[in-house]
């Protein structure tokens, strides 16, 4: 996404490197971003789930566990689940379950899963029906919030984590206004979403002690936002997608500032679609970018140099025509 299109700059120093990447850290993103060789990935403890299809809901999607420590990856959905299309899954806080969402007899659904067990996962959304997605947990692991019928609930959990003892409805009006992508803030205090579908997408918070909500970007014309993500309590992360060339650019936002001009981290591609922000700790991220390959691959990205390296070259392939999308990272076991 040329930074021409959109004017915006990273307030962190520039650090010394000789990198394309590092050099370009002041003005955005850098244009064919260069990846960085593997034998200096950064080492990291923890685990990452994502999910991989050739095309949104044909049924080809499948969940994957790939460990750095162990550098191995292994599919852990199965076909005895009766789940068809599983993603978007994301950790518990504690990293032992998951929750993610899919097809079951022929309606989307939420699921609990406790990882490695050979329970199928608990359908958490059967007593409500209709269409449900977008699962996120709590920063306390108490509860989970998704999008149900165009609206946002949060479920609280019971103690096991495999069902939901009631749900609290925060938004009210279904689809005629659509509200989708939730993510609590650590406190619980807010709840960043999206609203609106198309080229019309925006980010906005809710007070959850008020639930007084508020549109909380201001992109430039004919962009459209989606994908918030909450690190900590400090900071949100969400892609913008820009008019005219389309591509999807990462920004970084404060969570407490609403509107302003977010950070436009170096690593990313100007030229292709970088989407889908996983945040690994305060300096790495996790996200997914069609620049290396036909298809969306892993990749992770120093938001200090803007260096990125490819996720586990040669285990997560590149070229087997499938998108690799969704993931979440947890450097608990």
């Amino acid at each position: 996404m040329p930074s021409t299109t959109l004017a915006l700059t990273l307030s962190a120093t520039l650090l010394a490197g000789t990198t394309a990447a590092a050099q370009a850290a002041a003005t955005g993103c850098v244009p064919q971003h260069p990846l960085e060789p593997a034998a200096t990935f950064p080492a990291l403890p923890g685990r990452l789930v994502f999910h991989s299809y050739v095309a949104y809901g044909d049924g080809s999607s499948r969940l994957f566990l790939y460990d750095f420590a162990a550098k191995t990856l292994a599919r852990i959905d199965s076909a005895a689940w009766n789940i068809v299309d599983p993603m978007n899954a994301r950790f518990s806080p504690d990293g032992q379950r998951l929750v993610f969402m899919g097809r079951q007899d022929g309606n989307w659904h939420v699921f609990s899963w406790t990882l490695g067990s050979p329970q199928a996962p608990a359908n958490l959304t059967a007593t409500i029906g209709g269409r449900n997605e977008d699962p996120k947990y709590s920063f306390d692991g108490a509860a989970i919030v998704i999008k149900h019928e165009g609206d946002i609930r949060i479920g609280t959990l019971a103690a096991d984590g495999r069902s939901v003892s009631a749900w609290d409805v925060v938004t009210h009006d279904g689809w005629t206004t659509e509200e989708s992508m939730p993510y609590l803030t650590p406190s619980g205090k807010y709840l960043f979403y999206i609203v609106g579908t198309g080229d019309a997408m925006r980010v906005w918070r809710m007070d959850m002690h008020t639930r007084k909500a508020t549109q909380f970007s201001t992109p430039p014309a004919g962009a459209h936002e989606y994908y918030p993500i909450v690190r900590d309590y400090s900071t949100y992360f969400y892609t913008r997608t820009l008019a005219g060339t389309r591509n999807d650019q990462i920004l970084r936002h404060p969570i407490g500032q609403a509107g302003g001009k977010p950070e436009v981290p170096a690593l990313n591609d100007c030229d292709r679609d970088n989407s889908d922000p996983a945040p690994v700790d305060e300096d790495l991220l996790a996200f997914s970018s069609d620049a290396y390959d036909a298809t969306y691959s892993l990749v992770i990205g120093d938001l200090r140099n803007g260096k990125v390296w490819r996720i586990a070259p040669g285990l997560i392939s590149g070229n087997d025509g499938r998108n690799k999308l969704g993931a979440d990272y947890t450097a608990r076991r």
